[in-house]
């Protein structure tokens, strides 16, 4: 899970787009090569001939170091994999680049896996060590599942051991859950409780995208474990993706006020994602407050996926309870300021001023304000309601110097803030 934060440049860009004059703050390798110098001294390239990776011969790509294409050197290493994967292996020393390698590696893996898991996974054993060993795994697993996943849940569960066992066990009850979900399931069964609590969503995912409608049924089976209704959320998700009235209308049908709730926050997501404008009318046919209030969430978090300040608009106009509200804003804004801060910042600044603006300004300010306490205070101070923005503001600035002294003291002090505000957290001049 990648951590929500504002980079140097999105700090500027964001401080830029608040237009705001009245705060004046004084400003206080290695090389490559794509040739390899054979023994008569001539230069010799790798080349992809037709779909596979060779050495000369016709070509369709110059793999040198400035020419590679990380498409076709996983199409090239998946079909060297099948056909020759011990010469495939030799062959990755002569690509340029360890990322470009390691990519032609996963493929040469994965269909090694898929051709022969056992010889594949035995080999990796007697060869491999650390990391390059737990990868090759689970490449191996990944293509494995696809041909034999029983074989591979068999050999995986019998041969590896902590994180490498889970995440390949993970791999193969999503494939299996595809292919033979009755049967995985009583496979996991046998699964201790430690591995089968952090690898069932896998079988809730595969399973859903077969038959959504058997694995809830499944699922409901599943409810008396720790991890029945991440199951469900799991098939809730996978569900809407391709169904969501049908997920709908399923996910209403839970007598578990808690987990009903968090199914119709998934269908929300997953619509929200592909069609806003249903999800916002289904949303009004809910019922149940907390439900509403749910899937109202989810479907602003999807919504903004595609369309953040459509989402926003919505959010702020639409949804009536004051958390679920806040909490959209302060997600969708930390996301949109982190990947596109000059469109946020334009966003924010187009937006008519009143209550419900306010209630932005101040939600993402506080959101914000141990990342980026300048731009926190920046936007603070174009809340439109005096006595809302001084209460805001001296919220923030408390927060501010307790984190940073005598840098937010300096900032403070010369900036045009309030003098009362500046007095107060800046001090004098010395």
């Amino acid at each position: 899970m990648k951590k929500n934060k504002l980079l140097l440049s999105n700090i500027v860009s964001l401080i830029l787009g608040a237009v705001v004059t009245f705060i004046v703050v004084k400003n206080t390798g290695g090389k490559s090569s794509g040739t390899d110098n054979s023994a008569n001294g001539g230069t010799q390239t790798l080349t992809i001939d037709g779909a596979n990776m060779s050495k000369g011969g016709s070509s369709t790509g110059n793999l040198s170091a400035e020419t590679i294409n990380p498409f076709h050197l996983e199409q090239a290493g998946y079909q060297d994999g099948l056909n020759d994967p011990k010469g495939a292996l030799d062959k990755a020393n002569s690509i340029p680049g360890r990322d470009n390698r390691l990519a032609y590696l996963q493929s040469v893996f994965t269909a090694w896996g898929e051709k022969d898991g056992a010889a594949a996974a035995d080999w990796v054993e007697a060869n491999l060590k650390g990391m390059d060993k737990s990868d090759a795994l689970f490449n191996i697993a990944d293509g494995w599942a696809e041909k034999d996943p029983e074989a591979a849940a068999l050999w995986f569960d019998a041969n590896t051991n902590g994180t490498t066992r889970e995440d390949a066990v993970w791999e193969i009850l999503e494939a299996w859950g595809r292919k033979s979900p009755v049967k995985a399931l009583a496979w996991a069964d046998n699964l201790d409780a430690f591995t089968r609590s952090g690898v069932m969503d896998a079988l809730a995912e595969g399973w859903a995208a077969k038959d959504p409608a058997a694995a809830a049924a499944a699922g409901k089976d599943l409810l008396q474990y720790d991890f029945g209704d991440e199951f469900l959320m799991n098939v809730a998700g996978q569900w809407a993706s391709s169904d969501p009235k049908s997920a709908a209308a399923w996910a209403n049908t839970l007598d578990s006020p808690d987990l009903r709730a968090v199914t119709h926050m998934e269908v929300g997501t997953e619509w929200g994602m592909s069609d806003p404008r249903a999800a916002t009318s289904w949303i009004q046919s809910l019922p149940n407050e907390e439900d509403r209030s749910y899937a109202a969430l989810g479907t602003a978090l999807g919504w903004s996926e595609h369309d953040p300040g459509a989402a926003l608009e919505w959010s702020v106009s639409a949804i009536d309870d004051e958390d679920t509200r806040q909490r959209v804003v302060e997600d969708v804004m930390l996301n949109w300021s982190t990947n596109d801060p000059n469109s946020a910042a334009k966003w924010l600044n187009d937006q008519p001023k009143g209550e419900r603006h306010d209630e932005v300004l101040s939600t993402f300010s506080t959101a914000i304000i141990d990342i980026d306490p300048e731009s926190a205070v920046t936007w603070a101070a174009t809340i439109s309601d005096p006595a809302q923005k001084t209460e805001h503001l001296t919220m923030l600035l408390d927060e501010w110097v307790a984190m940073d002294g005598k840098f937010a003291r300096d900032w403070i002090r010369n900036s045009n803030l309030d003098e009362g505000l500046k007095t107060q957290f800046g001090g004098k001049k010395k």
